[in-house]
């Protein structure tokens, strides 16, 4: 399959938010000490009036950020996935403003490919936390192209947005004009026997998969928005195929399988499969070798996918 370079998602968000500082006087960056993580220190180079650094404070960065945001300002407030567990409830207050509020949450170094920064640092909760929070639109991009897209989608609507992101760098596949519609989930590949269902930078996993599976066997469905989720999208699927297989670096328990199985529980009963994160305690390592370990990469998926059909 034809990739672009490579890029982790942090770094095009970095440059998405320099671009979008060019194109909006009204835009305004908040982060939490971790500019350096996030990559929004680009915005703070380029706008030094328009950043604002609150330190280890991620409740009071979120209070600073919807007080800015109800003057009607676009604003984006970033930090490391980890820490913003702290200031949940600020977010959920946030949310309850319901006053045309421009807000964007980015979150970076999410599930446990944020490697050996340790199992402490490893979110892979973050996705079952913000789907909780009512008028919350969670978003899961899947290579760095398409961060670059959602941060211009986000940009055009008021509203209030959750967008996660990751540390290591991930292959560009994703071809200019990049197609991204909150609430649509987008069939990527054609198949007959098996449906996979990937979120994040899981996609370009599925695939290779599918590719290594053979033409007509995988409909690949990839998943970027998951609130609102395209419910019609992963029936038509599973209608076709009978078997569906989601791959998600993320536990299960409120992430892209929990999403799914609820949605043919109700509308299509179909067989299903999960490659997620067990629900335990991460431990350190590199971004590889922990997918291998937790049996959510390429040859986990090919292998599971492989039984599911035979």
């Amino acid at each position: 399959m034809e990739t672009f370079g490579s890029q982790s998602l942090r770094e095009a968000f970095g440059e998405g938010l320099v671009d979008l500082g060019n194109r909006y006087d009204d835009l305004r960056v908040l982060d939490a000490g971790t500019k350096n993580s996030t990559m929004s220190e680009g915005f703070q180079q380029s706008f030094p009036s328009r950043f604002y650094t609150v330190g280890i404070n991620e409740p009071g960065m979120i209070g600073i950020a919807t007080g800015l945001a109800m003057t009607g300002k676009r604003v984006v407030a970033c930090d490391m996935s980890i820490f913003l567990q702290h200031a949940h409830a600020h977010m959920l207050t946030a949310a309850r403003q319901k006053k045309g509020l421009h807000l964007v949450i980015a979150a970076s170094h999410t599930g446990v490919a944020v490697g050996p920064d340790g199992g402490s640092a490893h979110d892979v909760t973050d996705i079952a936390r913000m789907r909780l929070i009512p008028d919350f639109k969670v978003i899961s991009p899947w290579d760095p192209a398409h961060v670059k897209r959602i941060l211009e989608v986000v940009m055009e609507e008021p509203g209030y947005y959750y967008i996660r992101l990751n540390r290591p760098k991930v292959p560009i596949f994703l071809k200019t004009p990049v197609s991204f519609e909150i609430g649509k989930a987008y069939r990527l590949k054609s198949g007959s026997q098996i449906t996979i269902v990937a979120s994040g930078d899981k996609v370009w996993t599925a695939l290779q998969v599918a590719e290594e599976l053979g033409e007509g066997i995988a409909d690949v469905i990839g998943i970027a928005s998951f609130e609102p989720f395209d419910r019609e999208t992963i029936v038509a699927s599973a209608a076709r195929t009978g078997r569906v297989v989601t791959i998600e670096d993320h536990l299960s328990q409120g992430g892209l399988y929990e999403a799914v199985a609820g949605v043919l529980a109700e509308e299509y009963p179909t067989r299903m499969k999960k490659l997620a994160v067990p629900r335990q305690f991460t431990t350190s390592g590199e971004p590889d070798e922990l997918a291998r370990l937790y049996e959510i990469d390429k040859t986990a998926l090919l292998e599971t996918c492989k039984r599911f059909i035979g």
